[in-house]
């Protein structure tokens, strides 16, 4: 596993591209279903601490996932996007790149770039008592926009998590919109010019009922947003919603939107209002 350690002012990341020995593999194979085993098998004991277990993989369908022809093709295509990109040079000078516009470095992160099952794409996860950042890479395909976009959205994350006190995920759906409107509007201004669902990571038809709810949804939170009765309903994948029709994960959209106006009402940008409080939005 390639550890690269970068110094930058104040901050300190350290990348684990334990990605690199699937490609070597397949570079050396040409087999990328054998590819995968080796590499999992390999691996295994890091992946189930970092991945299989905090996501709830099923270890039982791996062997079928592997298999599968359509993702057996987004590996394929993200090697060969990758032939086109130094991966290592990448990430540091896109990490570079976001704490200058956000005029914050003062980041001591740990970021795995793992080759998972194509489940999700970028999160947070604690790792032998420390909270670590983790990427798949093929949620990116390879393409060096998309990583940018990834990284940029997590980034925002990392600085809120280092200035506000408590957790900015789980003490309450308010600071989880704003957390998460940050985040998404920040992919926005560093990738522009795509749809509101890439930035959200949801679908379109998710991003146009938020649309033409909001006055709905704000009625409907607003006794509730320094509580977090309802995290579940807003961001997970698999949430049965209270609300009749609304689809999962539309707390992203919501947050999203929320900012944006806060943002274009006050002419300000998001290294303006990466730390802000989330009761000043809402």
């Amino acid at each position: 596993m390639l550890v690269k350690e970068v110094l930058n002012l104040h901050s300190i990341m350290n990348y684990y591209f334990l990605c690199n020995e699937l490609i070597e593999n397949y570079i050396h194979t040409k087999d990328i279903e054998i590819s995968m085993k080796n590499y999992i098998k390999t691996n295994y004991e890091l992946l189930d601490d970092i991945y299989f277990t905090p996501k709830k993989i099923d270890k039982d369908k791996i062997e079928n996932i592997i298999k599968d022809d359509k993702y057996k093709n987004i590996l394929l295509d993200m090697i060969a996007n990758l032939e086109k990109i130094d991966l290592n040079e990448t990430f540091v000078n896109i990490i570079d790149e976001l704490g200058n516009i956000l005029n914050y470095k003062n980041i001591n992160k740990k970021i795995y770039i793992i080759i998972g099952l194509n489940t999700t794409t970028i999160y947070s996860v604690n790792y032998k008592n420390e909270n670590v950042t983790v990427i798949l890479l093929e949620s990116s395909l390879g393409l060096e926009e998309n990583i940018k976009m990834l990284l940029a959205h997590e980034y925002t994350h990392w600085i809120r998590e280092k200035e506000i006190k408590h957790n900015v995920f789980e003490n309450c759906i308010g600071e989880r919109f704003i957390t998460e409107g940050i985040a998404c509007n920040f992919s926005e201004e560093i990738v522009p010019n795509k749809q509101i669902s890439y930035y959200t990571i949801v679908t379109d038809k998710t991003v146009k009922w938020v649309e033409d709810n909001m006055e709905l949804l704000d009625n409907f939170v607003k006794n509730e947003l320094d509580k977090k009765d309802m995290m579940y309903d807003f961001f997970y994948m698999f949430a049965k919603t209270k609300l009749p029709d609304m689809p999962v994960r539309t707390g992203y959209v919501y947050g999203y939107l929320k900012v944006k106006e806060y943002m274009k009402n006050n002419s300000l940008k998001i290294k303006d209002i990466v730390k802000i409080n989330w009761k000043t939005i809402l």
